[in-house]
């Protein structure tokens, strides 16, 4: 949260709580901010009842190792500030329940008790809950390392959709639980899919490891991206359909201005019409696969299918230069398939590239300062 964000949230609550106008409430912001930030430069501690002890301090100068070249250098000494929580608060922060594994499983589930034993020994708290609602307010009430969801509770792909549809839960890894006759390698339903999965039956031991690889590539991930969603669906009108309403969504969500929302959103269209069309040639056991991926810098749409690929290099060459509508237009006039989709496509985004073979195409549209 910045500073000026944080601001304008306790003004707001002196404004309701306080019953004071909104200028006379950011005045009194600013006065305590100006007035602590003044007390702690001339080298005051500043004591704030029941919530922390602020104070300058010097932090010495000492030698650090760099993680990547494991060479050793000596960090020099600074003032950084230092915040130490008194009172009641100290209390509650003891007191606070730590971040947790959080299980969604059907009611009556008898392997719940199995796993959370299993996490537990282990150290983790587990929570378990049966409803999707729950879920929801338990990971915003209080966060988690790590969510399960189990294709048997009701309702578990609007719960993985709301998960992994949202920025503020995106990033937390989700291991998803099938039975065999759900795997999602071998369907062709619509599925928005987790982190990682395993299909019944399994070891808890596997559970296990596949949640520590998973804790682990998340504390990588996250620095690097706000936001993952992964699905694929089998080629039918329906599921084309639905996919282009999941990336409205995620387009609409995302800090892209509308302008380039709307085009990221056609050109995701073009995309997986022609993996439908062209590459999987409309046949309904073949999957189209895409993955959205946003970070600070850019939004990037991946999308696959299993068709043989075709020679890309002479459509995007051609939908580079001014004569691709008369290239196109002279193909369709031959009965082969002209550039225009992949010209739409390099209009709408900022970049686009395709794999080697030419089934795998990726979309890059970089976020405009406001």
């Amino acid at each position: 949260m910045t500073e000026a964000l944080a601001k304008k949230e306790i003004a707001d609550e002196l404004e309701t709580k306080c019953e004071l106008s909104a200028d006379k409430a950011e005045t009194v912001v600013d006065t305590v901010v100006e007035y602590v930030k003044a007390q702690l430069l001339r080298g005051n501690t500043v004591t704030l009842k029941d919530f922390a002890n602020l104070k300058i301090v010097e932090k010495k100068a000492h030698i650090v190792k760099d993680p990547e070249t494991g060479h050793q250098y000596i960090s020099p000494a600074e003032n950084v500030l230092s915040c130490v929580p008194i009172d009641n608060f100290q209390k509650q922060i003891e007191s606070a329940k730590l971040s947790s594994i959080i299980m969604a499983l059907p009611h009556n589930d008898p392997f719940a008790r199995v796993i959370e034993f299993h996490f537990s020994r282990v150290g983790w708290k587990v929570v378990v809950v049966n409803g999707v609602d729950e879920c929801l307010q338990t990971l915003k009430k209080s966060g988690a390392y790590l969510t399960i969801v189990d294709h048997g509770l009701k309702d578990s792909q609007r719960l993985i959709e709301e998960i992994k549809c949202s920025k503020g839960t995106s990033m937390i890894p989700l291991i998803t639980l099938y039975p065999s006759d759900k795997d999602p390698e071998k369907s062709t339903d619509f599925v928005i899919l987790g982190d990682e999965h395993l299909v019944e039956p399994f070891e808890v031991y596997t559970l296990l490891m596949l949640a520590e690889s998973e804790l682990a590539r998340s504390s990588e991930e996250e620095v690097i991206f706000e936001q993952q969603v992964s699905f694929q669906f089998g080629t039918t009108e329906e599921n084309l359909e639905r996919a282009n309403q999941l990336g409205q969504r995620l387009f609409r969500a995302s800090p892209l201005d509308e302008e380039a929302q709307v085009a990221m959103s056609a050109a995701f269209r073009e995309a997986c019409g022609n993996a439908g069309q062209h590459g999987n040639k409309d046949n309904p056991s073949k999957l189209i696969k895409a993955l959205y991926l946003l970070d600070r810098e850019k939004l990037t749409v991946v999308v696959s299918d299993e068709g043989p690929g075709f020679e890309h290099s002479t459509y995007t060459l051609r939908g580079e230069t001014k004569d691709a509508v008369s290239a196109a237009r002279e193909r369709h006039h031959q009965g082969r398939v002209g550039g225009l989709g992949i010209m739409l496509m390099m209009k709408c985004a900022d970049k686009l590239e395709y794999n080697d073979v030419g089934n795998m195409i990726t979309l890059t549209k970089y976020i405009r300062p406001s």
